[in-house]
Protein backbone atom coordinates (compact mmCIF):
# COMPACT_ATOMS: atom_id res chain seq x y z
CA UNK A 1 0.00 0.00 0.00
CA UNK A 2 1.44 3.50 -1.00
CA UNK A 3 1.56 5.63 1.98
CA UNK A 4 2.85 8.86 1.26
CA UNK A 5 4.60 10.78 -2.12
CA UNK A 6 7.04 13.42 -1.82
CA UNK A 7 7.43 14.95 -5.01
CA UNK A 8 10.33 17.84 -5.95
CA UNK A 9 10.74 19.53 -9.18
CA UNK A 10 7.43 18.34 -11.14
CA UNK A 11 6.16 20.62 -13.17
CA UNK A 12 4.52 22.94 -10.47
CA UNK A 13 5.45 20.75 -7.67
CA UNK A 14 8.18 22.55 -5.62
CA UNK A 15 8.53 20.69 -2.86
CA UNK A 16 4.98 18.63 -2.15
CA UNK A 17 4.42 16.04 -0.18
CA UNK A 18 0.49 13.53 -0.15
CA UNK A 19 0.44 11.47 2.68
CA UNK A 20 3.29 10.12 5.30
CA UNK A 21 6.61 9.30 4.54
CA UNK A 22 8.67 6.55 6.24
CA UNK A 23 10.09 9.34 8.77
CA UNK A 24 6.66 10.56 9.69
CA UNK A 25 5.87 7.06 10.24
CA UNK A 26 8.97 6.24 12.82
CA UNK A 27 7.66 9.27 14.83
CA UNK A 28 6.05 8.93 18.40
CA UNK A 29 2.29 9.05 18.23
CA UNK A 30 2.07 11.20 20.95
CA UNK A 31 4.02 13.65 19.51
CA UNK A 32 1.58 13.84 16.16
CA UNK A 33 -1.78 14.08 18.98
CA UNK A 34 -0.42 16.80 20.20
CA UNK A 35 0.78 18.93 17.03
CA UNK A 36 -2.90 17.99 15.79
CA UNK A 37 -4.55 19.61 18.93
CA UNK A 38 -2.78 22.26 18.55
CA UNK A 39 -3.64 22.91 15.09
CA UNK A 40 -0.70 22.27 13.23
CA UNK A 41 -0.10 20.00 10.11
CA UNK A 42 0.27 16.14 11.02
CA UNK A 43 0.82 13.54 8.09
CA UNK A 44 -1.58 11.14 7.29
CA UNK A 45 -0.52 8.06 5.59
CA UNK A 46 -2.85 7.46 2.44
CA UNK A 47 -6.09 5.28 3.30
CA UNK A 48 -7.78 2.52 0.86
CA UNK A 49 -9.70 5.49 -0.39
CA UNK A 50 -8.34 8.53 -1.31
CA UNK A 51 -9.92 11.89 -3.15
CA UNK A 52 -8.62 14.54 -4.64
CA UNK A 53 -10.60 17.93 -4.30
CA UNK A 54 -9.97 21.64 -5.37
CA UNK A 55 -10.02 24.17 -7.82
CA UNK A 56 -9.46 23.46 -11.40
CA UNK A 57 -5.74 23.55 -12.19
CA UNK A 58 -5.08 22.90 -8.41
CA UNK A 59 -2.63 19.86 -9.40
CA UNK A 60 -4.69 17.35 -8.64
CA UNK A 61 -4.20 15.76 -12.54
CA UNK A 62 -0.33 16.66 -12.34
CA UNK A 63 -0.35 14.59 -9.83
CA UNK A 64 -1.42 11.62 -11.44
CA UNK A 65 0.56 12.62 -14.33
CA UNK A 66 3.38 12.52 -11.58
CA UNK A 67 3.01 8.84 -10.73
CA UNK A 68 1.96 7.56 -14.45
CA UNK A 69 6.19 9.26 -15.33
CA UNK A 70 7.48 7.51 -12.07
CA UNK A 71 5.60 4.25 -12.91
CA UNK A 72 6.83 4.51 -16.77
CA UNK A 73 11.03 5.72 -16.07
CA UNK A 74 10.94 2.60 -13.68
CA UNK A 75 9.25 0.27 -16.25
CA UNK A 76 10.97 1.79 -19.30
CA UNK A 77 13.56 4.95 -18.61
CA UNK A 78 12.75 8.29 -18.16
CA UNK A 79 13.57 8.81 -21.98
CA UNK A 80 10.77 7.39 -22.83
CA UNK A 81 7.71 7.84 -20.35
CA UNK A 82 9.08 12.02 -20.76
CA UNK A 83 7.10 11.31 -24.26
CA UNK A 84 4.55 9.04 -23.30
CA UNK A 85 0.86 10.05 -22.84
CA UNK A 86 0.98 13.56 -24.35
CA UNK A 87 4.09 14.31 -22.27
CA UNK A 88 7.00 16.24 -24.82
CA UNK A 89 10.38 15.73 -23.35
CA UNK A 90 11.77 15.72 -19.62
CA UNK A 91 13.28 19.56 -19.43
CA UNK A 92 9.44 20.50 -20.58
CA UNK A 93 8.53 18.49 -17.11
CA UNK A 94 10.80 20.31 -14.62
CA UNK A 95 10.01 23.33 -12.92
CA UNK A 96 13.59 24.20 -12.63
CA UNK A 97 15.69 23.15 -15.52
CA UNK A 98 19.13 23.51 -13.81
CA UNK A 99 17.50 20.87 -10.95
CA UNK A 100 17.13 17.22 -10.99
CA UNK A 101 13.73 15.88 -9.99
CA UNK A 102 13.25 14.07 -6.93
CA UNK A 103 10.36 11.80 -6.02
CA UNK A 104 10.32 9.56 -2.80
CA UNK A 105 7.43 6.83 -2.00
CA UNK A 106 6.87 5.01 1.10
CA UNK A 107 5.37 1.82 0.95
CA UNK A 108 4.05 -0.37 3.61
CA UNK A 109 3.69 -4.50 3.07
CA UNK A 110 1.54 -6.77 5.78
CA UNK A 111 2.68 -10.33 5.70
CA UNK A 112 -0.73 -11.84 6.94
CA UNK A 113 1.13 -15.39 7.90
CA UNK A 114 4.05 -13.81 9.63
CA UNK A 115 1.52 -10.94 11.26
CA UNK A 116 4.75 -8.42 10.14
CA UNK A 117 4.59 -5.48 8.72
CA UNK A 118 7.06 -3.96 6.98
CA UNK A 119 7.68 -0.11 5.45
CA UNK A 120 9.49 0.49 2.15
CA UNK A 121 10.66 4.07 1.29
CA UNK A 122 12.11 4.32 -2.40
CA UNK A 123 14.04 7.59 -3.41
CA UNK A 124 14.70 7.96 -7.22
CA UNK A 125 16.49 11.12 -8.44
CA UNK A 126 16.16 11.73 -12.26
CA UNK A 127 18.59 14.25 -13.92
CA UNK A 128 19.64 15.18 -17.48
CA UNK A 129 22.87 15.34 -19.42
CA UNK A 130 24.18 18.50 -21.48
CA UNK A 131 21.55 17.40 -24.03
CA UNK A 132 18.49 17.05 -21.92
CA UNK A 133 18.64 13.67 -21.87
CA UNK A 134 17.20 11.92 -18.88
CA UNK A 135 18.61 8.96 -16.82
CA UNK A 136 18.91 7.91 -13.55
CA UNK A 137 21.20 9.51 -11.09
CA UNK A 138 20.14 7.87 -7.20
CA UNK A 139 17.91 5.48 -6.12
CA UNK A 140 17.65 4.44 -2.68
CA UNK A 141 15.47 1.67 -1.22
CA UNK A 142 15.10 1.69 2.49
CA UNK A 143 13.59 -1.08 4.89
CA UNK A 144 11.97 -0.14 8.21
CA UNK A 145 10.53 -2.54 11.07
CA UNK A 146 8.88 -1.60 14.43
CA UNK A 147 12.11 -2.21 16.91
CA UNK A 148 14.52 -1.00 14.76
CA UNK A 149 16.54 2.15 15.73
CA UNK A 150 17.02 3.11 12.03
CA UNK A 151 16.26 2.16 8.29
CA UNK A 152 18.14 -0.31 7.24
CA UNK A 153 19.78 0.33 3.01
CA UNK A 154 18.46 -2.34 0.96
CA UNK A 155 19.43 -0.85 -2.68
CA UNK A 156 21.55 1.68 -3.15
CA UNK A 157 22.75 2.84 -6.71
CA UNK A 158 24.23 6.37 -7.29
CA UNK A 159 25.17 7.43 -10.94
CA UNK A 160 24.94 3.22 -12.01
CA UNK A 161 26.98 1.68 -9.68
CA UNK A 162 25.73 0.49 -5.91
CA UNK A 163 25.15 -2.85 -4.13
CA UNK A 164 21.51 -4.62 -3.26
CA UNK A 165 21.02 -6.70 -0.21
CA UNK A 166 20.88 -10.38 -0.47
CA UNK A 167 20.29 -12.38 2.79
CA UNK A 168 21.86 -9.37 4.33
CA UNK A 169 24.84 -9.58 2.23
CA UNK A 170 26.03 -6.35 0.10
CA UNK A 171 25.92 -7.68 -3.51
CA UNK A 172 27.59 -4.82 -5.60
CA UNK A 173 26.21 -3.62 -8.83
CA UNK A 174 26.96 -1.63 -12.03
CA UNK A 175 23.66 -0.76 -14.54
CA UNK A 176 24.92 -0.76 -17.92
CA UNK A 177 22.47 1.32 -19.35
CA UNK A 178 21.58 5.08 -17.55
CA UNK A 179 17.96 4.49 -18.90
CA UNK A 180 17.73 1.09 -16.85
CA UNK A 181 16.24 1.42 -13.50
CA UNK A 182 18.15 -0.20 -10.40
CA UNK A 183 14.79 -1.11 -9.03
CA UNK A 184 13.70 -2.60 -12.68
CA UNK A 185 16.42 -4.95 -13.03
CA UNK A 186 16.73 -6.12 -9.50
CA UNK A 187 12.84 -5.85 -8.85
CA UNK A 188 12.57 -8.81 -11.70
CA UNK A 189 14.32 -11.53 -9.61
CA UNK A 190 12.28 -13.52 -7.15
CA UNK A 191 15.33 -13.63 -4.32
CA UNK A 192 15.53 -10.12 -3.83
CA UNK A 193 12.24 -9.93 -1.63
CA UNK A 194 11.05 -6.57 -0.55
CA UNK A 195 13.16 -5.45 -3.63
CA UNK A 196 11.46 -7.34 -5.78
CA UNK A 197 7.23 -6.23 -4.05
CA UNK A 198 7.96 -3.16 -4.46
CA UNK A 199 9.04 -2.95 -8.18
CA UNK A 200 5.57 -5.52 -8.66
CA UNK A 201 3.48 -2.85 -6.85
CA UNK A 202 5.02 0.35 -8.98
CA UNK A 203 4.29 -2.08 -12.59
CA UNK A 204 0.97 -2.65 -11.42
CA UNK A 205 -0.58 1.12 -10.29
CA UNK A 206 -3.47 1.07 -12.69
CA UNK A 207 -4.70 4.33 -14.63
CA UNK A 208 -7.87 4.23 -15.44
CA UNK A 209 -8.66 6.38 -18.70
CA UNK A 210 -12.81 5.22 -19.32
CA UNK A 211 -14.85 7.66 -21.37
CA UNK A 212 -18.43 8.43 -21.46
CA UNK A 213 -18.63 7.79 -25.61
CA UNK A 214 -16.94 4.18 -24.69
CA UNK A 215 -18.03 3.13 -28.14
CA UNK A 216 -15.51 5.46 -29.62
CA UNK A 217 -12.60 3.16 -27.50
CA UNK A 218 -13.92 -0.30 -28.65
CA UNK A 219 -12.06 -1.33 -31.90
CA UNK A 220 -15.08 -2.92 -34.50
CA UNK A 221 -12.05 -5.79 -35.33
CA UNK A 222 -11.26 -6.60 -31.71
CA UNK A 223 -10.18 -10.16 -31.60
CA UNK A 224 -12.83 -12.29 -29.63
CA UNK A 225 -11.78 -14.99 -26.97
CA UNK A 226 -10.97 -14.28 -23.20
CA UNK A 227 -8.96 -11.20 -21.65
CA UNK A 228 -8.25 -11.99 -17.46
CA UNK A 229 -7.84 -8.25 -16.83
CA UNK A 230 -10.04 -5.12 -17.97
CA UNK A 231 -7.53 -2.72 -20.12
CA UNK A 232 -7.42 0.85 -18.95
CA UNK A 233 -10.22 2.11 -21.78
CA UNK A 234 -11.84 -0.54 -20.78
CA UNK A 235 -12.34 -1.67 -24.24
CA UNK A 236 -11.81 -5.52 -23.90
CA UNK A 237 -14.90 -5.79 -21.50
CA UNK A 238 -16.65 -8.31 -23.58
CA UNK A 239 -13.41 -9.99 -23.21
CA UNK A 240 -13.12 -10.39 -19.60
CA UNK A 241 -16.39 -10.85 -18.97
CA UNK A 242 -15.70 -14.26 -21.43
CA UNK A 243 -12.82 -15.14 -19.58
CA UNK A 244 -14.61 -15.26 -16.22
CA UNK A 245 -17.59 -17.24 -17.82
CA UNK A 246 -15.44 -20.11 -18.25
CA UNK A 247 -12.58 -19.46 -15.59
CA UNK A 248 -14.50 -17.85 -12.60
CA UNK A 249 -18.52 -19.03 -13.53
CA UNK A 250 -19.57 -17.94 -10.02
CA UNK A 251 -18.22 -14.74 -9.90
CA UNK A 252 -18.97 -14.26 -13.15
CA UNK A 253 -22.53 -14.70 -12.47
CA UNK A 254 -22.43 -11.97 -9.48
CA UNK A 255 -21.29 -9.68 -11.50
CA UNK A 256 -23.93 -9.71 -13.56
CA UNK A 257 -26.21 -9.86 -11.00
CA UNK A 258 -24.35 -6.54 -9.66
CA UNK A 259 -24.66 -4.54 -12.95
CA UNK A 260 -28.30 -5.72 -13.47
CA UNK A 261 -29.11 -4.34 -10.05
CA UNK A 262 -27.03 -0.71 -10.51
CA UNK A 263 -28.61 -0.36 -13.71
CA UNK A 264 -32.27 0.32 -14.13
CA UNK A 265 -32.71 -0.27 -18.27
CA UNK A 266 -31.00 -4.16 -17.26
CA UNK A 267 -33.58 -5.10 -14.09
CA UNK A 268 -34.84 -8.06 -14.55
CA UNK A 269 -33.83 -8.99 -17.78
CA UNK A 270 -31.23 -11.75 -18.57
CA UNK A 271 -27.84 -12.71 -19.61
CA UNK A 272 -27.81 -12.02 -23.07
CA UNK A 273 -29.00 -8.45 -22.40
CA UNK A 274 -26.20 -7.48 -20.04
CA UNK A 275 -23.80 -9.17 -22.99
CA UNK A 276 -25.17 -7.00 -25.27
CA UNK A 277 -25.01 -4.06 -22.96
CA UNK A 278 -21.63 -4.40 -22.95
CA UNK A 279 -21.98 -3.61 -26.91
CA UNK A 280 -21.95 0.58 -25.85
CA UNK A 281 -20.91 0.05 -21.95
CA UNK A 282 -22.08 2.56 -19.63
CA UNK A 283 -19.19 4.01 -16.97
CA UNK A 284 -20.93 2.29 -13.87
CA UNK A 285 -20.90 -1.13 -15.56
CA UNK A 286 -17.23 -0.69 -16.30
CA UNK A 287 -16.57 0.04 -12.79
CA UNK A 288 -18.29 -2.89 -11.30
CA UNK A 289 -16.15 -4.72 -13.75
CA UNK A 290 -13.00 -3.33 -12.72
CA UNK A 291 -13.55 -3.61 -9.05
CA UNK A 292 -14.65 -7.31 -9.13
CA UNK A 293 -11.35 -8.45 -10.48
CA UNK A 294 -10.28 -11.17 -8.82
CA UNK A 295 -6.93 -10.22 -8.89
CA UNK A 296 -7.16 -6.95 -7.91
CA UNK A 297 -4.72 -3.66 -8.37
CA UNK A 298 -2.48 -2.41 -5.81
CA UNK A 299 -3.54 0.86 -6.64
CA UNK A 300 -6.43 2.42 -9.15
CA UNK A 301 -5.46 5.92 -9.88
CA UNK A 302 -9.56 7.41 -11.18
CA UNK A 303 -9.55 10.49 -13.07
CA UNK A 304 -13.42 12.28 -11.89
CA UNK A 305 -15.55 8.54 -12.00
CA UNK A 306 -18.41 10.66 -11.05
CA UNK A 307 -18.89 12.65 -13.87
CA UNK A 308 -21.94 11.96 -15.47
CA UNK A 309 -23.62 9.88 -13.13
CA UNK A 310 -27.09 10.53 -12.26
CA UNK A 311 -27.02 10.81 -8.39
CA UNK A 312 -28.16 7.12 -6.90
CA UNK A 313 -25.76 5.94 -9.13
CA UNK A 314 -23.42 7.74 -7.10
CA UNK A 315 -23.83 5.81 -4.00
CA UNK A 316 -23.15 2.61 -5.90
CA UNK A 317 -20.38 3.67 -7.11
CA UNK A 318 -19.24 4.98 -3.84
CA UNK A 319 -20.24 1.08 -2.19
CA UNK A 320 -18.32 -0.34 -4.47
CA UNK A 321 -15.10 1.58 -4.05
CA UNK A 322 -15.42 1.12 -0.61
CA UNK A 323 -16.10 -3.01 -1.03
CA UNK A 324 -12.78 -2.87 -2.79
CA UNK A 325 -11.14 -1.28 -0.46
CA UNK A 326 -12.16 -3.71 2.48
CA UNK A 327 -12.09 -7.05 0.42
CA UNK A 328 -8.68 -6.17 -0.42
CA UNK A 329 -6.79 -5.17 2.87
CA UNK A 330 -3.50 -3.29 0.63
CA UNK A 331 -4.97 -2.02 -2.79
CA UNK A 332 -6.03 1.74 -2.64
CA UNK A 333 -8.36 3.68 -4.75
CA UNK A 334 -7.54 7.75 -5.31
CA UNK A 335 -9.75 9.83 -7.14
CA UNK A 336 -10.39 13.47 -8.22
CA UNK A 337 -13.97 14.77 -7.77
CA UNK A 338 -15.43 18.08 -8.14
CA UNK A 339 -18.99 16.44 -6.91
CA UNK A 340 -19.68 17.33 -2.94
CA UNK A 341 -22.48 14.29 -2.58
CA UNK A 342 -19.52 10.92 -3.04
CA UNK A 343 -17.78 12.98 -0.35
CA UNK A 344 -20.27 11.93 2.18
CA UNK A 345 -19.29 8.39 2.28
CA UNK A 346 -15.27 9.69 3.30
CA UNK A 347 -13.63 10.77 6.42
CA UNK A 348 -11.52 13.66 6.72
CA UNK A 349 -8.28 11.36 6.58
CA UNK A 350 -9.36 10.33 2.98
CA UNK A 351 -9.72 14.22 1.28
CA UNK A 352 -6.93 16.11 0.27
CA UNK A 353 -7.11 19.79 -0.81
CA UNK A 354 -5.42 21.04 -3.36
CA UNK A 355 -4.99 24.81 -4.04
CA UNK A 356 -2.96 27.08 -5.61
CA UNK A 357 -2.05 30.51 -3.55
CA UNK A 358 -2.59 34.11 -4.16
CA UNK A 359 -1.82 36.69 -6.78
CA UNK A 360 1.98 36.58 -5.46
CA UNK A 361 2.13 33.01 -5.54
CA UNK A 362 0.21 31.88 -8.23
CA UNK A 363 2.14 28.83 -9.25
CA UNK A 364 2.93 27.39 -5.43
CA UNK A 365 0.57 24.31 -4.86
CA UNK A 366 -0.45 23.54 -1.02
CA UNK A 367 -1.76 20.03 -0.70
CA UNK A 368 -3.69 19.65 2.84
CA UNK A 369 -5.42 16.74 4.70
CA UNK A 370 -9.06 17.76 5.39
CA UNK A 371 -7.72 15.76 8.60
CA UNK A 372 -5.42 18.13 9.69
CA UNK A 373 -7.71 20.86 9.77
CA UNK A 374 -9.30 21.34 13.07
CA UNK A 375 -12.84 23.25 11.81
CA UNK A 376 -13.17 20.17 9.52
CA UNK A 377 -12.45 17.76 12.06
CA UNK A 378 -14.82 19.45 14.53
CA UNK A 379 -17.58 19.30 12.29
CA UNK A 380 -17.56 15.48 11.19
CA UNK A 381 -17.40 14.04 14.99
CA UNK A 382 -20.65 16.32 15.55
CA UNK A 383 -22.26 14.40 12.57
CA UNK A 384 -21.74 16.85 9.53
CA UNK A 385 -20.67 14.96 6.16
CA UNK A 386 -17.59 16.14 4.35
CA UNK A 387 -19.90 16.74 1.22
CA UNK A 388 -21.51 20.02 3.36
CA UNK A 389 -18.67 20.45 4.53
CA UNK A 390 -17.38 21.31 1.46
CA UNK A 391 -20.32 22.89 0.46
CA UNK A 392 -20.29 25.47 3.18
CA UNK A 393 -16.58 26.32 1.97
CA UNK A 394 -14.67 24.81 4.96
CA UNK A 395 -12.21 23.57 3.05
CA UNK A 396 -11.74 26.68 0.69
CA UNK A 397 -10.55 29.08 4.11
Amino acid sequence: MLLGVHIQNFGLFKDDCIGALLDDIRKDPEQSSLALQAGLDVAHPLNGIEALIGRNHSGKSMFFSFLSFVQGAVIKGPAVASTESGRNGFSNLLGDKEKPMVATLCFKFYDPQEKDTTYIDYRLVIGANVHGKPHFEEEVLRLWREGMDEPKEILCFKQGKGFVLLNGEKQDGEMNDPQTSALHAYGALKQFYFTSRTYKEIMRWFFVCFRKDQTSQIPEDMTPGGHKHLNSAGSNAKNVLSYLKIEKPGEYKMILSKIMEAIPSLRDKDEQAVLKHFNKPDMIALFILLFSDPSPKPLILLESPDEGLYHDLLDILASEMRNYSLKFPGCQIIFTTHNPYILENLSPSEIWVFSRGDTTWEDQIEIRCAGSMPIVQELYEQGVGMGAIWYAGHFDN
